[in-house]
Formats: structure tokens, C-alpha cells, sequence
């Protein structure tokens, strides 16, 4: 009985820490490997605000429309979720709001930048991380700071969308889930 117990807890903790590592959603998928086979996809419906996007962060500007390996060559790892999406704006300009957490694992540290790719993978969105999320920390230990939260902008207001972590180095990228406007 306690045998069972145990493997039952361990799979638990396994099929959870799984979740944590979205797949790469890159099409040409030859130089960058699979983070996993368990994939973060949210659909909610989002509150839908009259009034205007605040658009992409200017830190991004220059990367809309390119394709992520173009600009980030590196894969690193991360832990993190792209949890909902928290507002689409009627506009005019119209976009959406996208929010989650990010973890960057090889330097102990929160993602302080993230990107959105849309179904042709190319950037259509970004943000910026250090929001409060306290409840990260409490589910997963190894993650130190209650600032893991993000939230990136799009013009976007349909169609699927994958959010990507852009590490310290600056050029190393990790997937952070999956999210349908």
C-alpha cells in the first residue's frame, strides 16, 4: 500500500513538472529540440475592454515579423506557463493581452523579457516579466522570487500563439506555452 502511494505521488509530481515544459512549436524543428511532449495550451475567453492597446513594448519594435531563430539562435531552459489571455482591446488600435510566469533555470532567475509568435512563427508580440506571481514559489520550490509574472502585448486578436522566454544571455530563447486568442 505504501509502494502505491509512493508511485502514485511520484507520477503526480511528474505529469505536474511536465507541464512546465512546453513543446517548441518552431515548423523547421531541425535545430532546436523538443522541451517536452507535454504542451501548455489555454483557451479562456478574455474580457473584451473598449479601449485601445497599449501596443508592443518599444524594446521590440525592430523584432516584429521576424522569425525568433533569426534573432534568439540560442535554446535555453526555463520552467513557466502562459497562463490566459488577460484582455483583447477593441481599439482603436485593437490587440490582445497575454500573462504567465517564467523561471529561467541555469541562472536562478526570473524572465525579464518575453515574445510572442504567431502560427507562421514570427513575433507579433512582446512584454516584459517581474510582476507578482506568489503563488509560483509555493508550487514550485526551486522557483525563489514571488516577481515571476509577465504580460505581452499584441496587435493580434485571433489565432494561436506561443510565448517565448528570452534568457539573460540575450540570445537563448525557451518556450513558455501556447495560448489561442
Amino acid at each position: 500500500m505504501k509502494t502505491a502511494l509512493k508511485l502514485s505521488a511520484l507520477l503526480c509530481g511528474a505529469l505536474l513538472a511536465a507541464c512546465q515544459q512546453p513543446e517548441w512549436r518552431d515548423p523547421a524543428k531541425s535545430k532546436h529540440p523538443q522541451a517536452s511532449d507535454q504542451t501548455s495550451i489555454v483557451e479562456a475567453v478574455s474580457p473584451t475592454v473598449q479601449e485601445a492597446s497599449p501596443g508592443v513594448a518599444q524594446w521590440a519594435k525592430d523584432l516584429l515579423g521576424k522569425s525568433p531563430r533569426d534573432v534568439f539562435p540560442k535554446t535555453g531552459l526555463c520552467t513557466g506557463n502562459t497562463d490566459l489571455v488577460e484582455h483583447k482591446y477593441a481599439g482603436p488600435p485593437a490587440g490582445s493581452a497575454v500573462i504567465g510566469w517564467g523561471w529561467d533555470v541555469a541562472n536562478k532567475t526570473r524572465v525579464q523579457k518575453v515574445i510572442l509568435v504567431d502560427a507562421s512563427y514570427k513575433i507579433v508580440g512582446a512584454g516584459l516579466g517581474g510582476l507578482p506571481r506568489p503563488d509560483v514559489p509555493r508550487g514550485s520550490p526551486e522557483v525563489t522570487d514571488t516577481q515571476t509574472g509577465w504580460r505581452a502585448h499584441t496587435p493580434s486578436t485571433t489565432g494561436p500563439l506561443d510565448a517565448y522566454g528570452i534568457l539573460a544571455d540575450g540570445v537563448s530563447i525557451c518556450p513558455l506555452g501556447h495560448v489561442e486568442l
